[in-house]
């Protein structure tokens, strides 16, 4: 338990820094001292010097730094302090926290401590509050002072353990959202009560090899292999490598042989690569916040707002939808600059799970049904519109006649083949492009071989922009783009929409500024 007194660090803190300046220091030494022993350019001769005396340097940095800073924890603020050139303090309230997040990886798990981030809306390094090392206890204490909720000792205690993995049933027999049928009851191994806090989903052992295949993480091996083998001939072993290379291609039953073992080795990363992020996942939620557990060795930790959510995205890419699998996405407002601008709650939800997941997760969010689609004129619009990417293409395999992979074949062929996938493209965008709004929501989905639901309520919508090109309004049409809160904005646009829709969208979003002014 934290009390309301100024603080010191943990200690661990400083063997934290330490085992994070040898990772960083052991590499540079390996390469200036071994593979670059002999080197005499400016670089490395200097170098030499150089990196010992920041090493030496640092290392006697850390306890002043662990010494000369401190934070205290008040029943309303955060106040953090720094007294080591010049005074420096930093007051955070709670009400302006607006996401938590905590993240154990093997060093907090090998000294038993864990880190804490507490995020604001500012943007850059003062938006954020980080805590290196802290006790699990101390870390769930500053959380529940964020959420305002009395600390409860029975979770004082971290639970790192994994929990008994359930098989969560699909709750919606909908296929897709213009055919949604009413929602069935929510399974008990789907949505289960723990306490305050509704337990939504937690992927068995096959969800996690089928995320695995799904997210090709087994051709990870490629890069490795090929790594290896370059580090191989920088250590002089180019003979050896190439003695190997012979003996692999010198017979079918080698070549097959390590066909099969490059196969199985890919699958096999693949799959701990997978699980080393998704192992122990769970995502569940309280009445006010969304909490996202993942990680099996290096574990993190989210907790989010409901009312900082600002939009929710359903994308799925072409093996996805071939598969049926969607990633769940929330455009987050305060995220800090350089990050992502949505949060993924789980990128290998089948497509009806997610639909569920938004309903029993976000009850204020409705997903709409019977979308509109684009007008005929839209499709016509799309296939004439002049494709800059197919003409430069073309310029360059004009010019060049390139042969790649030595396919021998007259250059027109390759712009053919460009061509009707850009042709295709377009006719998957006009057929999966789709709106719908009523008094709160406004709702799109776009994409070619691709697709993205978009959905969000009016007062998430900061600024609504309608376009017209000279085309466009021959053709009574327009382009919309809805822009939401987040690090950077967020910005959605869908082209080609029947302009009377575009017109509608304005006075829907002027309504917002009226109940804004009357309220």
């Amino acid at each position: 338990m934290i009390k309301n007194e100024t603080n010191r660090y943990h200690p661990m803190a400083m063997l934290h820094d330490y085992i994070h300046l040898l990772k960083t220091s052991v590499p540079l030494f390996f390469l200036f001292f071994v593979l670059k022993a002999d080197s005499s350019t400016w670089l490395f001769t200097y170098g030499r010097y150089v990196l010992p005396a920041g090493v030496i340097f640092s290392a006697l940095y850390i306890p002043v730094k662990w010494y000369s800073q401190t934070y205290e924890i008040l029943p309303s603020s955060i106040n953090m302090s720094s007294r080591l050139f010049t005074t420096s303090t930093r007051t955070i309230p709670y009400s302006k926290i607006q996401q938590v997040k905590r993240k154990t990886t093997w060093v907090h798990r090998l000294i038993g401590m864990t880190s804490l981030t507490l995020e604001t809306s500012a943007e850059g390094r003062e938006g954020t509050v980080t805590f290196d090392v802290l006790r699990p206890s101390e870390a769930l204490s500053i959380e529940q002072r964020v959420q305002k909720e009395k600390p409860d000792p029975e979770f004082e205690t971290f639970k790192g353990e994994a929990v008994e993995e359930t098989s969560p049933g699909d709750t919606s027999p909908q296929e897709e959202i213009e055919r949604m049928e009413p929602e069935e009851p929510a399974s008990p191994l789907e949505s289960r009560n723990t306490g305050e806090k509704t337990i939504h989903f937690k992927p068995m052992k096959v969800d996690i090899l089928k995320a695995s295949l799904v997210s090709l993480s087994f051709l990870a091996v490629l890069p490795l292999a090929g790594s290896w083998l370059s580090k191989a001939e920088d250590l002089h072993f180019e003979n050896q490598v190439n003695g190997l290379f012979e003996h692999i291609l010198s017979s079918v039953w080698t070549i097959t042989g390590t066909l099969a073992f490059l196969a199985a080795a890919g699958v096999m990363v693949g799959i701990v690569r997978t699980y080393k992020k998704y192992g122990r996942f769970e995502l569940a939620s309280t009445a006010e916040r969304i909490l996202l557990t993942k990680g099996a060795w290096e574990q993190d930790y989210l907790s989010v707002e409901k009312e900082n959510v600002q939009a929710v995205l359903i994308e799925q890419s072409l093996m996805k939808r071939l598969l049926g699998l969607a990633s769940l996405k929330l455009v987050i407002s305060g995220e800090n600059e350089g990050e992502e601008e949505v949060t993924s709650l789980y990128p290998f939800l089948p497509v009806k799970r997610a639909y569920s997941l938004v309903r029993n997760m976000l009850p204020e969010y409705r997903v709409l049904k019977n979308m509109d689609k684009l007008p005929r004129q839209a499709l016509y619009f799309r296939l004439f519109r002049p494709s800059w990417l197919w003409m430069v293409v073309t310029t360059g395999l004009y010019i060049f006649k390139p042969a790649p992979f030595h396919i021998d074949l007259p250059w027109w062929v390759f712009s053919s083949v460009l061509l009707v996938i850009i042709i295709l493209s377009r006719i998957q965008g006009y057929l999966h492009t789709r709106f719908q709004m009523d008094d709160t929501f406004i709702q799109t989905q776009t994409g070619g071989f691709t697709k993205t639901l978009y959905l969000s309520k009016r007062s998430k919508v900061i600024e609504v922009e309608v376009s017209r090109d000279y085309f466009q309004q021959k053709s009574g049409l327009a382009s919309l783009t809805l822009i939401n809160r987040a690090s950077p904005v967020r910005e959605t646009t869908v082209e080609d929409v029947p302009a009377a829709f575009a017109e509608r969208l304005k006075v829907w979003y002027t309504c917002k500024g009226h109940k804004e002014r009357a309220s």
